[in-house]
């Protein structure tokens, strides 16, 4: 009996079991490297593809260029040539251009884990099918499935503050028995000794009186007038929060003298040179969602009148000369809400910041005067007087200079979504 052939024969058997177990290994590793190389670019391919749908939809361009997304579908599944924003990403980014591949951009309505997001929040799947090297020569499934997900959101601070008086000088008053509730804080830039003036019996209560001055005393504020809480002092100036906001491009005038309107009219938007008057009692005048732009002569709300719109921004604008500023006089039914969606959220008024005019804003509609939004005048004034804002209403104010005379109600944005005063950012948060 030959022992030594039987030997050899174990060992030749030995070598190749072991080989097969090598090339195993092998097959192994270089599939499970491709997998994670893969994953890799499939997160960065997602990640970018969430940003830049995130930051699409805070800009508002999701709904109005020429491929929609995020505007009422539950879920969408990009094709290989498509144009919505997310999908060009993920394609620049080595996804969704072949069979291969599944890009899908779906909207959950919560994020675990997440606190201060804007939701639904905006979420991109990616996945691809690949086929597998040596794995598939050891019985091995022929092909596998890697998938990336990445949620994106609108993330950002709300702002503490209702009024933020932006300018110099005695920049805040209260007068002749103004009697005048903030729900938010009130924040005095000015450095002047004193910064603000409340007199004539006037009272003025906020979360919080902030002012920069650092000579001014309570007793120089509440020259006959009181606040509560007693105003600090020396606090850290604001910033303008909406100073990095873009003007709207006004388009071609729709009317180039001022427009007198008639009742029971509806009032398109656009750019309006010359100015708009709603007066001498007339009812039912509606103002369609967009943007306003008044282009000299101002837009004046007086008589007895009744209009209301909703969505709606007023850019207020011309030059020094011409430009004449917003009116609402006693008396008046207004009821108007500024945008919800878009670059303009929150804005219900805007002065062109090149403007330097005297012409200052006058809000003094009375109870029924009911405005959702900010009132932004950051180089002029803003009068505000004789009643309260609508029960349902939350208004901010940024301004160069604000008074109150008689009686009024601010009601503070705890969301930052109605005025818009919040530090918002677009980002990856899953």
């Amino acid at each position: 009996m030959n022992f030594g052939s039987r030997n050899g024969q174990a060992i030749i058997l030995v070598v190749v079991a072991a080989s097969l177990l090598l090339i195993g290994v092998l097959g192994y590793a270089i599939d499970g490297g491709q997998m994670y190389a893969q994953r890799q670019m499939a997160q960065a391919a997602a990640d970018a593809a969430a940003e830049a749908g995130i930051m699409s939809i805070m800009r508002g361009t999701n709904a109005t260029s020429t491929y929609t997304f995020g505007t009422g579908e539950a879920s969408y599944t990009c094709t290989t040539t498509d144009g919505r924003t997310p999908c060009v990403y993920a394609r620049n980014n080595g996804f969704g251009g072949t069979a291969s591949d599944t890009v899908t951009l779906s909207y959950p309505s919560s994020v675990a884990g997440v606190g201060s997001v804007t939701v639904p929040a905006f979420q991109v799947t990616v996945q691809r099918t690949l086929n597998t090297g040596f794995v598939q020569f050891l019985k091995g499934p022929a092909t596998t499935t890697i998938t990336a997900k990445a949620i994106a959101g609108i993330v950002g601070a709300v702002s503490p503050d209702s009024i933020i008086v932006l300018g110099s000088g005695t920049a805040f008053t209260a007068n002749n028995g103004a009697s005048v509730t903030v729900g938010g804080a009130i924040a005095i830039n000015s450095a002047s000794n004193p910064p603000a003036n409340i007199s004539g019996g006037a009272t003025v209560t906020a979360s919080a009186i902030n002012v920069v001055s650092t000579t001014a005393s309570s007793s120089h504020i509440n020259n006959g007038g009181s606040t509560n809480p007693t105003p600090v002092t020396g606090v850290a100036a604001v910033a303008d929060p909406l100073a990095s906001l873009a003007a709207p491009t006004p388009g071609a005038c729709l009317q180039t003298s001022m427009y007198n309107v008639p009742s029971n009219t509806v009032i398109p938007a656009g750019n309006y040179c010359g100015g708009i008057t709603v007066s001498n009692g007339v009812t039912g005048v509606t103002f369609g969602s967009g943007i306003y732009t008044i282009t000299g002569g101002g837009l004046t709300f007086g008589g007895g009148i009744t209009t209301s719109g909703s969505g709606v921004m007023f850019y207020l604008t011309g030059t020094n000369a011409t430009y004449g500023s917003a009116t609402i006089a006693n008396g008046v039914t207004v009821t108007f809400s500024a945008p919800t969606s878009g670059p303009y959220t929150g804005i219900l008024f805007y002065q062109n910041r090149a403007i330097t005019s005297s012409n200052n804003a006058t809000f003094a509609g009375g109870a029924n005067m009911d405005l959702t939004g900010t009132l932004y005048f950051p180089t002029t004034d803003v009068s505000y007087s004789n009643g309260t804002t609508g029960a349902g209403s939350t208004t901010a104010i940024v301004a160069n200079q604000v008074s109150f005379a008689g009686g009024a109600k601010i009601s503070y944005d705890s969301t930052g979504s109605k005025t818009g005063l919040s530090n918002k950012s677009a980002a990856v948060i899953q």
